[in-house]
Formats: structure tokens, C-alpha cells, sequence
């Protein structure tokens, strides 16, 4: 039997916990738990909702999660979270969540200031949330009680399966993303001839790597790749997201140096492709139209070159931190903040329209090489030699493409420019990288859209 005085003992005790936590974190509170009706706030499902919001409050505020306080009482399962980040910037990514996120009407997410004072939806000028089962607003309902407990219930359930669905949904789409990043990586190195570039048949300009590096390079990163998708095929705003993947990144770096005993196979396939594989995970979640990956791009990555504002000297320098202290160059982040346009509106339709032409993966990758190392500012090149040595190749290969590409000249003509461009040291890695995005995102379009 239900026991309301012990029910109002519970609630009156955890205000007094939360005012006496506050005080001692002088931090935000972030509260959470079900928005449940009737009497027994324990059933399975609200429980379980309950552990999920949780959670993704945890993937949300991360390490601004200073205190994290787990009661159990009569009120049901609640998380309190002390997050040191403005009470008001909390409560926007709370209505954000609320908004957004399958399950977010199933629960009761409250902000709380350093001072105790509960924050509404009013302090951002929105209106109160509205019923979960129809459109008046909730409170309405509730005092009215509109709506049965049970017919809440069952619209709570609904939103639960829904979620579980969702998991079932974002495993399916990111597991095949994360095969077709592989593919296009795969692709690109496999083909030749790859003027510098390792190929099955020469390791090209690389003398500390081969073919078989770049393999097991990349089985490595794939695995990265697919916590970067799942990390975008969700409600989390996209700023937020972007930043989560970037530390993805930077782990799945570390799990390529290992694998290559310190080898720099794909350090900016790590960067491109993320982004890649990211955006296409968020259209897919939004369900938009590929059309939209660069839409997404763009929004993703509008201060991209801030991240040369803020260069550390004092540490050991990426090729294109030098490249852009000395000559302002931005290199592939000046691709990306185009929003890679040469891959939309240039290398896609040169791959797509080889392919259809001659259903050859390799001629048709190699024909797109030579178009993108016609115009790539590619810092491999120039960190290897200099901006005039870029300037030729770009001409001479610009001027290949013009005539025709690698459909008009033998294939012996190719392989002697590639072993001139190999004795020079010349390694087109930029345009490497570009090919195997251009080959990933052919794979998306016809696969997905």
C-alpha cells in the first residue's frame, strides 16, 4: 500500500539534500528522473529511462560533471548531477534534449542555480512543454487529468520501443558507414599506378611503409570511424557532437601509431574521413537527402581554421601548423571549410561517370586521382618539397585531365611519370586522402540515398 506521508518524507528530504550539496559543490544541479503517473514510480520502464537520460546527460556534460548523486526512495530513481558550467547553459541543453530526443518528454529534467532557484523554459522566453499525448500543454492536462495513468503509461512505452529501435537502427547504419569508410580507404590504396603514393605494386616516395601497413592501418581505424557515426546519428547538438568525434579522433590516432609502430599512415584520412562518415551519420539520422552532407559539413566545421589561432609553438608541430605559420597555407582544412566542395561538385562526378563508363574500380579511381592532384593544394607535397613543386604538378596533371585523363595515354606512359615522380619524392597524400572520401561517399550515395 502506497505510504504518502513516507512519499512526502522522500521529497522533503531530497530538497534538503540538494540545498545542502549545493552549497557544498557551489555549482549548478542538474536533477533527473521519469515523468511517470501513479503510485509506483519502480516499474521497469520508467527505471530504465531514467538509467538512459542519465547517461546521456553524462555523454553531454562529461567532465563539467564535478558531483553525481544516485537516490532511491519512493519518488522513484534519481540523478542528481553538480556540473560546473552556468546554471542557464545547462537548462538550454536540457530543452534541447527535451526537444530532440526520443525520450525526452518521458522525463522531468530541472536546472537549478547556485542559489537554489529552479530554472523554466520561460527564462528563454519558450512556452511550457506541452502534453506528451496531445497538444495542450501539460499542465493543463495533468490538473485536469485529461489523460488516464494508463493511457500516459502506454504512451511512454511507446517512446520506449521507439528508443530501442533507434539503438537497433543507429548499430545497423553505423556498422555498414563504417565498412564503406574502410572500402574507400582500401580503394585508394589499392589502385595504381599512384604517382608517389603507395600502391600493392611500390611502396612509391615511403620508405617506412607498404601496401600492407596501410592495410592493417586501416582495420584499425575503421573501428573509430564507427564511434565517430554513432556519435552523430543522434540527437546531440551538432556543436557538441563535432567536438566528441574530433576526441575520437584523436584516440583512434594513437590506435594507429601503435598499430604501425609510429608510422604516419592516415593521420589526415583520420581528420577527413571523420568528418565524412559524421555528417552522413547525422543526415541519415535526420533522414535528409545527401544533398545535405554538405550543408552539414559546412555547419560542422565554420571555425575549423580557428584551430590555427591557436597553435602551440612550444609543442612539436603538425606539417600543416608549419606549413600555415610560414605561409598562411590552410592546406585540407581549407578544403573542409569549402565544405569539400571538390568532392561534390568535382571528384563525385569524375569517379561516378569512369565507373558507369567502365565498371573498372581502378582505372576509375585512377582517372580521379589525376583530377584532384590538377587542383588540391596538397601540403604533403609542399611540406615535402615546396609551393612551386605543387604549381607543377597541379599543371601537369590538370593538363593530363584536360585530354582526356587516364583514358588517353597508354598505361606504359603512366608508369614511367610515376617512377619519375617517385624519384623526385614527390607523395600526393592530400589527394590520396580526397580519393578515398570521393570513393566512400559514391559508396553512401548509391547504397543509401
Amino acid at each position: 500500500m502506497f505510504d504518502i506521508n513516507k512519499f512526502l518524507d522522500d521529497r522533503e528530504k531530497r530538497a534538503e539534500l540538494q540545498n545542502s550539496l549545493l552549497e557544498k559543490f557551489k555549482a549548478p544541479l542538474l536533477t533527473v528522473r521519469a515523468n511517470y503517473p501513479g503510485e509506483n514510480k519502480w516499474e521497469s520502464i520508467p527505471i530504465e529511462i531514467t538509467d538512459i537520460v542519465a547517461k546521456e546527460m553524462v555523454l553531454l556534460f562529461e567532465d563539467k560533471i564535478t558531483h553525481t548523486e544516485i537516490l532511491e526512495n519512493l519518488e522513484g530513481k534519481i540523478y542528481l548531477f553538480f556540473i560546473d558550467i552556468p546554471a542557464l547553459e545547462i537548462k538550454k541543453n536540457t530543452i534541447y534534449f527535451e526537444e530532440n530526443h526520443i525520450l525526452g518528454r518521458c522525463v522531468d529534467l530541472d536546472v537549478y542555480d547556485t542559489d537554489g532557484r529552479g530554472l523554466s523554459r520561460s527564462d528563454f522566453n519558450l512556452p511550457k512543454r506541452k502534453c506528451l499525448i496531445c497538444d495542450d500543454l501539460a499542465f493543463i492536462c495533468g490538473r485536469s487529468m485529461k489523460h488516464s495513468h494508463q493511457e500516459i503509461k502506454d504512451k511512454i512505452a511507446s517512446k520506449y520501443i521507439a528508443y530501442q529501435k533507434y539503438l537497433r537502427e543507429r548499430e545497423r547504419v553505423t556498422a555498414i558507414l563504417s565498412d564503406l569508410t574502410l572500402e574507400g580507404m582500401i580503394y585508394e590504396v589499392s589502385s595504381f599506378p599512384g604517382f608517389g603514393l603507395v600502391t600493392p605494386l611500390t611502396q612509391g616516395s615511403h620508405k617506412d611503409m607498404d601496401f600492407f601497413t596501410f592495410l592493417h592501418s586501416s582495420f584499425v581505424l575503421k573501428k573509430g570511424f564507427k564511434k565517430m557515426a554513432e556519435t552523430m546519428f543522434s540527437s546531440l547538438p551538432l556543436d557538441i557532437a563535432f567536438k566528441k568525434i574530433r576526441e575520437i579522433g584523436k584516440i583512434t590516432e594513437e590506435e594507429m601509431f601503435k598499430a604501425t609502430s609510429g608510422v604516419n599512415t592516415h593521420k589526415g584520412m583520420i581528420f577527413l574521413m571523420g568528418i565524412a562518415v559524421g555528417a552522413t551519420a547525422r543526415v541519415l539520422y535526420e533522414k535528409r537527402e545527401f544533398k545535405d552532407i554538405q550543408n552539414i559539413i559546412c555547419e560542422m566545421i565554420r571555425d575549423i581554421l580557428k584551430d590555427f589561432e591557436n597553435i602551440d609553438i612550444s609543442k612539436k608541430l603538425t606539417h600543416g601548423e608549419k606549413l600555415y605559420l610560414e605561409n598562411g597555407f590552410t592546406g585540407i582544412r581549407g578544403e573542409i571549410k569549402n565544405g569539400l566542395d571538390i568532392i561534390f561538385n568535382g571528384s563525385l562526378e569524375v569517379f561516378s561517370s569512369a565507373f558507369e563508363k567502365t565498371k573498372n574500380i581502378n582505372l576509375s579511381a585512377f582517372h580521379t586521382l589525376i583530377y584532384l592532384m590538377g587542383r588540391v593544394m596538397d601540403s604533403t607535397i609542399v611540406y615535402r618539397h615546396n609551393f612551386s613543386t605543387l604549381e607543377q604538378v597541379k599543371k601537369e596533371m590538370s593538363d593530363i585531365f584536360y585530354n582526356g585523363g587516364a583514358f588517353n595515354k597508354d598505361r606504359e606512359y603512366f608508369e614511367k611519370l610515376e617512377k619519375e615522380y617517385i624519384s623526385k619524392n614527390i607523395s600526393p597524400g592530400g589527394s590520396a586522402d580526397l580519393l578515398a572520401v570521393t570513393i566512400y561517399f559514391y559508396k553512401c550515395l548509391n547504397l543509401f540515398f
